[in-house]
């Protein structure tokens, strides 16, 4: 990373800083059954772990829950195979400012909604979506345990097993025991 990227993070950090001081979320533990709405944000992976993560969103939906999903694409435009997904928005590098805050609609209406769950399925840490899970007023924060990023009310140790099935596998598991 060059210095000048250095700085625009360093910019990026006092503006989430800043914008969280407004944040009132109330933190409250929902599984399966307790939860009626989940966000999914991810980053865009391959073909095959996309694969995956729309087979999670499957799953969720089939649980009868109301599932939005948002993803990164880390890129100057999203790949053509990835626009019109029913049920999932990208946002790409031209989508942020030049301190990396996210700044289109789609993003911030993402932020603003009320989610029981927010489920971070992102394996790489990129700070677009690290702004947009701290600045979620979600009830439950999932995702990854994380040197860089720590955010999560749940944060999950993948270890070595750097994979998105791993880590869905892990977030099913412990959201099917909490609070039974």
């Amino acid at each position: 990373m060059n210095y000048l990227d250095k700085i625009k993070k360093s910019i990026g950090k006092l503006s989430l800083k800043r914008n969280l001081k407004k944040n009132n979320r109330q933190v409250k533990v929902h599984n399966f059954n307790s939860a009626q709405t989940v966000g999914i944000i991810f980053n865009s992976p391959d073909e095959a772990s996309f694969a995956i993560v729309k087979n999670f969103l499957s799953f969720l939906a089939n649980n009868n829950l109301k599932v939005f999903a948002l993803g990164f694409v880390p890129e100057k435009k999203i790949p053509e195979n990835l626009l019109l997904r029913k049920g999932i928005n990208f946002f790409c590098k031209k989508d942020l400012n030049w301190y990396y805050k996210p700044k289109n609609e789609v993003i911030r209406q993402f932020m603003q909604q009320h989610f029981d769950i927010l489920i971070d399925l992102s394996l790489k840490e990129y700070f677009p979506l690290y702004y947009i899970g701290q600045l979620s007023n979600s009830s439950f924060k999932i995702g990854r345990q994380s040197e860089k990023y720590q955010y999560h009310d749940l944060m999950i140790d993948i270890g070595k097993n750097h994979s998105i099935e791993y880590l869905i596998e892990q977030i099913k598991h412990y959201l099917t025991l909490i609070n039974q």
